[in-house]
């Protein structure tokens, strides 16, 4: 019998990367979205491996009447909760619908979705959160996303924490800049870009290593833990800086 994963966001960026990386390995992937088109081409690459699932994750009504209607024997040994947005705002005037948006689907969503998956996890599976190294360090026009990443990867953390006795292992997967179609709306220099098809090989030779946390590209993670070594005033005035360059 093939390994089964399930992989939220998974229509576009890492998500869908990841989902054929799987599929290229025989896995059974159960690809989460709400674009069905997009899930249409994915599955058409894999018929036999990706199963397409339409659903707004944000809509937890949704997602629960998706999870009963499930055969009650299909188990996932790997969640990979995946699915995450940014929205930039403008420290003059804070939208608040921005936050709402971001909060909703990058941290409510997840918890949503981790509620209801927990129990479709075999015995050992793995439950991966994608957060963002993004909290690292403050970047300018970030208060909602890097906010929304600080806040689920405490979450994931904590998790594993409260569910050691439970065989279930949590990764916490914080990425850099990867090449997205997310991170192709951004309007400045974004260091050490990796190719999605390559952060795909990273999460899943990590999960399959069994590791707890995933950071990747790893010169980025270097930097952004050195910047966070210095004193926090002259940090305040370095992140000033690279904010007027």
């Amino acid at each position: 019998m093939s390994s089964t994963i399930l992989i939220t966001g998974a229509s576009s960026g890492i998500g869908r990367d990841t989902a054929l990386y799987y599929a290229k390995q025989g896995w059974q992937v159960y690809a989460l979205a709400r674009s069905a088109d997009k899930l249409a081409q994915l599955q058409a690459l894999f018929p036999e491996q990706i199963v397409p699932v339409v659903v707004d994750l944000t809509d937890s009504a949704a997602l629960q009447h998706w999870q009963q209607q499930l055969d009650s024997v299909i188990k996932f040994d790997q969640v990979l909760l995946n699915a995450g947005n940014c929205e930039y705002v403008e420290a003059s005037a804070l939208d608040l619908a921005a936050f709402e948006r971001t909060f909703e689907l990058n941290v409510l969503a997840v918890v949503s979705c981790t509620k209801l998956l927990l129990p479709r996890l075999t015995a050992g599976g793995t439950l991966a959160i994608v957060s963002s190294m993004a909290h690292f360090f403050p970047f300018t026009r970030a208060e909602a996303y890097g906010a929304s990443k600080a806040a689920i990867s405490y979450f994931a953390d904590s998790l594993r924490l409260d569910l050691a006795d439970s065989g279930i292992r949590v990764c916490l997967i914080e990425p850099g800049f990867i090449d997205t179609p997310l991170t192709q709306k951004n309007d400045f220099s974004m260091p050490f870009l990796m190719p999605a098809e390559q952060a795909a090989a990273r999460i899943f030779n990590g999960l399959h290593a069994g590791k707890l946390r995933l950071r990747f590209p790893r010169r980025l993670a270097y930097l952004l833990k050195t910047l966070n070594l210095l004193p926090y005033n002259l940090r305040c005035k370095l992140a000033a800086k690279m904010k007027q360059t």
